[in-house]
């Protein structure tokens, strides 16, 4: 499955990321099935420290240094885009047989799933691996196969109740780390951590 038809299953886990292939997250949008109760005891584990995006929805390709997608070859030119979720960022490989391509989305678009309800469509992701706390911010893993292991990794970080955002790679196949990808799907997701807290 391409990284297309994945975004219309996130926006299909609600009625709809970045286009490309690799990286994997069915469907960051709200789903259309009826409300749950509020009664209802949380699936996903609480944010106890949010951490704002504001200083980067407006330039996404600054939530990576030049010298930290350097560490993986991520070295073209950076590709801003508007996605249906929200302002994104495509880093692509100097040499896609050798090097790593990265790409991370803010879900800032009002149709963009939230933390609580992201967990309630779990079941809906193929790959659906929560990740504890990367550098204090709740994370999961997400593919569009079944396991995430052979390239693409979606490293989910719950920002706050209401933002989400995520952090994808795909690896070539000669890479050491092609068959456990989203351990560099959490590094790179990890730099980003830093640099919101940074605030840029």
């Amino acid at each position: 499955m391409t990284r297309t038809v994945q975004l219309a299953a996130i926006i299909s886990l609600s009625t709809l990321v970045l286009s490309g292939c690799g990286g994997g997250t069915p469907d960051p949008t709200q789903a259309t099935s009826a409300p749950t109760s509020t009664s209802k005891q949380s699936l996903a584990p609480p944010i106890n420290n949010p951490v704002s995006a504001d200083a980067f929805k407006d330039r996404p390709c600054d939530l990576l240094t030049p010298a930290q997608r350097e560490t993986v070859g991520a070295t073209k030119p950076p590709k801003a885009d508007d996605s249906v979720l929200g302002p994104a960022c495509v880093w692509g490989p100097k040499d896609s047989s050798e090097n790593t391509r990265v790409s991370a989305t803010l879900y800032t678009k009002p149709e963009a799933v939230k933390w609580e309800r992201f967990f309630e469509l779990k079941d809906q992701n193929p790959f659906f691996e929560p990740a504890g706390e990367l550098a204090g911010v709740q994370a999961v893993h997400t593919h569009d196969e079944k396991t995430a292991e052979r390239g693409g990794c979606t490293t989910q970080l719950g920002l706050s109740k209401d933002l989400m955002m995520e952090v994808a790679v795909n690896l070539p196949l000669k890479s050491p780390d092609y068959k456990t990808p989203c351990k560099v799907s959490d590094r790179m997701a990890t730099l980003v951590i830093q640099n919101l807290r940074a605030g840029g």
